[in-house]
């Protein structure tokens, strides 16, 4: 047996002892009463309507706010432990920019314009941009996620599922107030506070959030002992600056009447995350010759570039207005603003020198409104409704490699205008057997502007963007590689055609089949001297998901079991491909977004609850991926128009492990005159690859993580006092990378990962009224 396995089989052996003592709620909620075994339903609006978890025909995950407490959920990458087949983590060198994927199927590269695909929703509000949206969590009534293509209902870049944040109610008539503050590892610091009041009663609802979050790095700049003009050894890197707040005003009048308008901002000052070099270096001549042993500290890093100079920051408002129109027909309209800006430094070398460093800006506004008619009667249940998205994003950034002498400018613009409509029903054929039938028309409109020019001369680390028109002195042009403008349009019908059947009330078969949509657009770095058809942009990602299924309770409603099994076959997959060739004679960063082929995912999805004791609650996820490239085309190792290579037996999708595990348990008794809470939860992961790349240094090997709560609860509910750890075995893992291989003008540079959080520990002090 070999050292991992044996570790791993004692962790699991530990988890597995912790998981009979003390436990967890999976995809429903537990009642908060210790002394009852049955599960409480959990409502959920997976179908754009309110159900329960237990009667919706989706894969389909969900905490309420009391599990996102206990498990200590604090962003959606925490997510990543409780949901089958799913991924969530921080994007390459960023705190806030998500990088999510369901079922093997994402987008990894966030450069402005990409379309993600995993849809994030705030409420009914999508949120086109990734920049920002790892989302943290505070005042909110449950996160669901969507497993599987949600395109009928959710429309464009959901192909691979949505996960949806769903803020807290606060039109409950009695005045709320909940405050916690949390210290721990790493001189954590965070405060959350949310309240909400009624100020005219029944009538008009005021409420209000805020969180600051705020912790030491978890790695610093290394002193490499050379002297350097931008020394900044000591500072940290990886370490979290957020300040996020949320505004809600609700007014209701009439029997059904009601307008909710939220308002919401996140402010990330965080400095940059801290990127390990996974191989030694010696560099024979230069400024920065020398040897460079890899570093011990997996979040230590050498830099010259300013890691204190990131920012992000978002906001938006949100209306929504609904109405019972009749006692069958439910009218609900919402309008949207969302905008954000940012800018980054990475250093792609991971020195104290300047061979491959990247500053970046980036912006973006979108605007959405939509109109929704919901229709309930005994015989059919269903919603209609028409969308329309009009959005920009732009963003530049400067490729200074100072081994080479050059500066490669990028900068570009995507416009968007979507519309759509949709429409999704189920009919009751017999009081157990039911048809859904749904479908929904895209189409967007895109035009985009595109600018990539090569440059004699090296930026300072420290140094500001440029532009065509604002070259800075001793800069010389050596050739523009794109300026283009163009645009494009991508239309698609979505449908959706399944059964489902009730062999009793508590036990439901199903089967569906639905198509899922990713918006096809144009490369922000396309390369027109080294691809000319990146011109014409890339075509729009399909798939085609068959799913069947199972929902069930058993014994009592005590055990809840379901399971899903999926085949869903991707056509004309968008892949972001890197590689350093020669332009004219120009080292050039070669970056292409193809259509590469055809991918298959398959597998099996097991989620399960059970309270055998009052106040043990148990769970147990599984998830089996089989994700497989059958066609994986990319250029040639030198760009000649019309030349492709197909690398699909030498690559595997990335964040598609064959494996992915929970176990977990909670449990509640009286002690005193309050309740104590033990909750411990264990995930494991196996080998997963983080890098569009064949066999890369940066792939992860499987990985396992223990984390444990402890809590006491006030008899009124009042104060609650939690010791929370979490990676408590301090499990290294690598969520993200970069690897341009171990040859080439800098490949032997950048070959960069991107850990998981090491073990933290943290106490929490909560008062609710």
């Amino acid at each position: 047996m070999t050292a991992y396995a044996s570790r791993g089989a004692l962790r699991l052996s530990i988890a597995a002892i912790l998981a009979t003592q003390l436990p967890t709620p999976a995809s429903a909620q537990s009642s908060n009463d210790a002394s009852v075994t049955s599960i409480e339903s959990v409502v959920v609006t997976a179908r754009r309507r309110e159900e329960s978890l237990q009667d919706v025909p989706v894969a389909i995950s969900a905490l309420t706010a009391d599990q996102l407490q206990t498990q200590n959920v604090r962003t959606l990458e925490d997510m990543t432990a409780f949901a089958p087949n799913i991924k969530v983590n921080a994007g390459r060198a960023t705190s806030s920019t998500i990088n999510a994927y369901i079922r093997g199927v994402g987008q990894n590269d966030p450069l402005w314009g990409f379309e993600p695909g995993v849809g994030i929703y705030i409420d009914d509000v999508y949120v086109a941009r990734p920049q920002g949206a790892l989302l943290d969590v505070y005042d909110v009534e449950r996160i669901e996620v969507l497993r599987g293509p949600q395109g009928t209902l959710y429309g464009k870049n959901t192909i691979a599922g949505a996960i949806k944040y769903v803020t807290r109610d606060i039109a409950t008539g009695e005045p709320t107030l909940n405050v916690s503050a949390t210290g721990g590892s790493y001189n954590q610091r965070e405060i959350r506070i949310g309240g909400s009041m009624p100020v005219v009663d029944e009538h008009v609802f005021l409420g209000a959030a805020v969180a600051y979050l705020r912790r030491d790095g978890y790695g610093e700049i290394v002193d490499d002992g050379r002297s350097r003009l931008y020394n900044r050894a000591g500072q940290d890197v990886s370490d979290k600056d957020v300040l996020a707040a949320r505004a809600n005003a609700t007014f209701v009048w009439g029997d059904s009447s009601r307008l909710r308008i939220l308002a919401d901002t996140v402010q990330d000052n965080s400095n940059a995350a801290g990127g390990q070099r996974l191989n030694d270096l010696t560099i024979a001549a230069g400024p920065a010759a020398g040897t460079y042993p890899r570093l011990n500290d997996r979040y230590d890093q050498r830099t010259d570039m300013p890691v204190d100079r990131d920012r992000f920051i978002n906001k938006g408002i949100a209306a929504t207005y609904t109405q019972s129109l009749t006692d069958a027909l439910d009218l609900k309209i919402v309008g949207a603003y969302r905008e954000g800006e940012g800018r980054q430094f990475i250093d792609f070398d991971e020195l104290n020198a300047n061979l491959f460093q990247v500053p970046a800006e980036y912006s973006d506004d979108q605007s959405s409104a939509e109109v929704q008619l919901t229709y309930t009667s005994d015989l059919v249940k269903g919603v209609a409704g028409v969308y329309y998205f009009t959005g920009r994003a732009q963003g530049a950034f400067d490729a200074s490699l100072g081994s080479l002498g050059l500066t490669s400018l990028t900068k570009g613009s995507v416009d968007t205008d979507s519309i759509a409509v949709y429409f999704d029903t189920t009919w009751s054929l017999t009081d157990r057997l039911n048809l859904n039938v749904g479908a929904r028309w895209n189409q967007d409109d895109k035009d985009a502007t595109v600018f990539v020019a090569q440059y004699a001369g090296v930026l300072a680390p420290n140094a500001t963007l440029f532009d065509q028109h604002n070259v800075p002195a001793g800069f010389t042009l050596l050739a523009v590689q794109s300026d283009y403008t163009n645009n494009r349009s991508f239309s698609n019908v979505s449908p959706r055609l399944g059964m489902d059947f009730k062999l009793k009330d508590d036990l439901m078969l199903y089967f569906s089949y639905a198509e899922g949509f990713k918006s096809g657009g144009f490369d922000m770095r396309g390369n027109r001297l080294a691809n000319p058809n990146t011109v014409n942009g890339y075509d729009a990602e399909t798939a085609d998901n068959f799913e069947v299924g199972m929902k069930s309770t058993w014994l009592d409603d005590s055990l809840q079991v379901n399971l899903t099994a999926f085949y869903t076959p991707y056509k004309d997959i968008q892949i972001t491909t890197q590689q350093f060739v020669l332009v004219n004679g120009i080292p050039t960063n070669a970056t292409a977004v193809l259509n590469a082929g055809k991918q298959v995912n398959q597998g099996v999805e097991l989620e399960t609850m059970w309270r055998p004791i009052a106040g043990l609650t148990l769970a147990a996820n599984v998830g089996y991926l089989d994700a497989e490239f059958k066609e994986f085309f990319t250029a040639c190792p030198t760009p000649t128009p019309g030349c492709r290579v197909d690398l699909s037996g030498l690559n595997k999708p990335i964040n598609s492990p064959d494996w992915t595990t929970y176990l977990g348990g909670t449990y509640e008794w009286s002690l005193g005159s309050g309740d104590m809470t033990l909750h411990a939860g264990y995930q494991y992961r196996s080998a997963t690859k983080v890098a569009n790349t064949t066999a890369s240094i940066t792939d992860q090997g499987a990985y396992d993580i223990l984390d444990l709560v402890v809590a006491y609860t006030t008899a009124a509910k009042t104060w609650r006092f939690a010791l929370e750890g979490k990676n408590i075995l301090d499990e290294e893992y690598r969520v993200a990378g970069y690897d341009f291989g171990a040859t080439g003008a800098t490949g032997g540079f950048s070959r960069i990962g991107f850990y998981g959080p090491p073990r933290t520990v943290s106490v929490t002090a909560t008062y609710r009224y």
